[in-house]
C-alpha cells in the first residue's frame, strides 16, 4: 500500500517529489510491485497538485475582476 503523501508540499516539492518517483521507476532494479507502490504515489501527489492549482486559479479569478 502506497504510503500517505504530504498535502502541504508546495507545487516545487511536488514536482521534485514526482522526478524522484520517475528516477525510481526507471531504475531496472524497481520491481513491479514497487513501480505500482510508486506510480500510486505519484498519482496522489498530482492529485494534490491539481488542486492547488485549481485553487490558485480560483483566487486569480477573483482578484481580475
Amino acid at each position: 500500500m502506497a504510503k500517505k503523501v504530504d498535502n502541504n508540499m508546495s507545487i516545487e516539492e511536488s514536482f521534485k517529489a514526482i522526478d524522484k518517483i520517475i528516477t525510481e521507476m526507471d531504475n531496472e532494479k524497481c520491481t513491479i510491485e514497487k513501480s505500482i507502490e510508486l506510480y500510486e504515489k505519484g498519482i496522489k501527489i498530482l492529485n494534490d497538485v491539481n488542486k492547488k492549482v485549481d485553487k490558485i486559479e480560483k483566487d486569480l479569478k477573483v482578484l481580475s475582476k
